[in-house]
């Protein structure tokens, strides 16, 4: 007899899987994710192009600064033709005036020329180059050139110091202590008429304002201010 064997098949044990749901939910947080850290790398790194922008154009303006003070602490006063010459355009962000004055030293004009041994003539301004963008930028010429009868300052050609600093503003300081009150002044001019111009003698304080370039369209312009004491106006000059 035959004995019959039934097997006996046990069902398969269910295998649970993501749902679409859960799926899109998922894809949805990567997504978030991905944002956020490429939105926070986009921000650090315009950071760091902002910091490494503001780093080049305040050493620009350092150097600037530093080469405009140096000049105007070697003034020299000889006579009335030596006095300081300011001539004031605009105001606030959008001055641009120029001063001229009588030095000795390397200062603007470096220690590989010959007036950095004797006395010259020196005019800073800001002004443009060949395709217009500003500047700042300085003429020097020593006391040969002015026995010259058509000589003309305005017609040297301009050295550009940096093309970052786009705006300059000067204020001076009056000699007259008596009620020890310093009175600053945009106008500087009396005594004597060179070439045309009004100068004064020698101020014994100069307050110095840089503008330099806006890091990004819109934004205001970078202030450098600095205050020079003239060492020879000390000595009784009036």
């Amino acid at each position: 007899m035959l004995q019959r064997f039934t097997s006996h098949v046990s069902p398969l044990t269910p295998r649970r899987a993501f749902t679409l749901i859960e799926i899109l939910v998922a894809l949805s947080v990567m997504t978030l994710v991905a944002a956020a850290a490429f939105s926070l790398l986009a921000s650090v790194s315009k950071a760091w192009q902002r910091g490494t922008a503001l780093t080049r154009d305040l050493h620009a303006g350092d150097f600037v600064i530093e080469q405009l003070v140096g000049a105007l602490r070697s003034a020299r006063y000889r006579g009335p033709e030596d006095g300081l010459l300011l001539k004031k355009k605009g105001s606030g962000a959008n001055s641009q005036d120029s001063l001229s004055w009588v030095k000795e030293g390397s200062d603007l004009v470096g220690s590989d020329t010959y007036m950095a041994k004797t006395f010259h003539h020196i005019r800073f301004f800001i002004g443009t180059d060949r395709s217009g963008s500003p500047g700042a930028f300085y003429t020097a010429w020593g006391d040969e050139y002015l026995q010259t009868e058509d000589f003309d300052p305005d017609e040297l050609e301009p050295q550009l110091l940096s093309d970052r600093v786009v705006g300059l503003n000067i204020q001076v300081a009056t000699n007259d202590f008596e009620n020890e009150k310093i009175e600053w002044m945009d106008k500087w001019e009396g005594r004597c008429v060179v070439g045309g111009d009004l100068t004064n003698h020698l101020p014994r304080f100069v307050q110095v304002t840089l503008f330099l370039k806006p890091l990004d369209e819109g934004e205001p312009p970078i202030e450098m201010r600095r205050l020079v004491d003239i060492p020879i106006a000390r000595q009784g000059i009036r």
